[in-house]
């Protein structure tokens, strides 16, 4: 039991520092080339904390661990926003930008419709996933880019210094990629090792993989998340912010689960459709009703404090059900 819970912190650990570097090292790449701050935080930042979440989705799937798969992206989506954007509102309320609200947003509820559908039958097939990844995840990426044109616009609370933009220098270029493939190594390896753990800790308790999944290694693959709202809630980057968390929900529905079930097809027990995937419904929709019709609209204190609550009585009921 020590060596599994020391093979889970250890892989943790080292996710973090992988997925630390992921982030600082294409958030930069982002920069250079002139992408906006909502751009960044809803596709580079989030697709890079939500690495992760990927990494080890996929090696359990490979190690025939599809409930630690599912339930690492159920309870990293509940996490991002019951925990991450709670804690974040609890530390400074949070504005949500408008496009985030007529884009974004929608994309997810949209993409956890179709994670429901396809999770119907007890699985998620190859063609499930490839629809998922392929049409859902990479449409996704260049209708925001490309075809909506506030995607590209720069943020207009937040004044970008000279300084804060690196060079195109290839040399430059050069570090930041290799830094990249550093973190994308530290990742993989990361991985591994707490799959390994996880499951190990799974059969010595009796707990199921999906709890363990869904509980500590979903916490533990959503702090990046976590720590990059929390930063860019204290600068007051709020775009940054809440895109980051909304856009890790859409990476994880669509590219963490469609790419692991196009790789190897993921059991869905049918059981998780009486809370679990219900909870994850939530996760999509609280949003709207929070800060639709608001002007501006935001996310106070008060709604975060009920949101990092509700995460809480989730995850009670989470170990009480595994």
């Amino acid at each position: 039991m020590f060596l599994d819970l020391l093979m889970v912190v250890g892989g943790l650990t080292v996710l973090l520092l992988g997925a630390w570097q992921v982030v600082r090292s294409a958030v930069s790449i982002a920069l250079a080339f002139g992408l906006s701050r909502v751009v960044v935080g809803a596709t580079v930042v989030a697709f890079g904390t939500s690495a992760p979440e990927f990494v080890i989705s996929l090696a359990a799937s490979v190690d025939d661990s599809s409930g630690l798969a599912v339930g690492n992206v159920i309870g990293s989506n509940v996490a991002n926003v019951a925990l991450v954007l709670g804690s974040a509102a609890v530390f400074r309320p949070m504005f949500v930008s408008a496009r985030l609200l007529r884009w974004e947003i929608p994309v997810l509820v949209a993409a956890t419709v179709a994670v429901l559908g396809a999770g119907a039958d007890g699985e998620f097939a190859r063609w499930e996933g490839a629809l998922l990844f392929g049409v859902g995840l990479i449409g996704f990426i260049v209708a925001s880019v490309v075809l909506i044109p506030e995607a590209s616009a720069l943020a207009t609370d937040v004044e970008e210094e000279p300084d804060e933009i690196p060079s195109r220098d290839p040399r430059t270029l050069a570090v930041m990629f290799g830094l990249l493939v550093v973190g994308l190594t530290g990742l993989a390896v990361g991985a591994a090792v707490a799959v390994e753990g996880a499951t190990g800790i799974a059969e010595r308790i009796g707990m199921s993989e999906f709890a363990i999944g869904v509980t500590i290694v979903a916490v533990g693959t959503s702090l990046p998340e976590v720590a990059t709202t929390l930063v860019a809630a204290a600068r007051r980057e709020h775009d940054i912010a809440v895109a980051n968390a909304v856009g890790s929900n859409i990476f994880n529905l669509l590219g963490v689960l469609g790419g692991t079930a196009l790789i190897a097809p993921l059991t869905i027990d049918q059981s998780l459709y009486q809370f679990e995937m219900i909870a994850l419904t939530l996760s999509s929709l609280v949003l709207v009703p929070i800060v639709i019709g608001r002007t501006p609209s935001l996310v106070d204190r008060r709604e975060g404090a009920l949101l990092v609550i509700g995460y809480v009585v989730f995850m009670a009921l989470i170990v009480v059900r595994g």
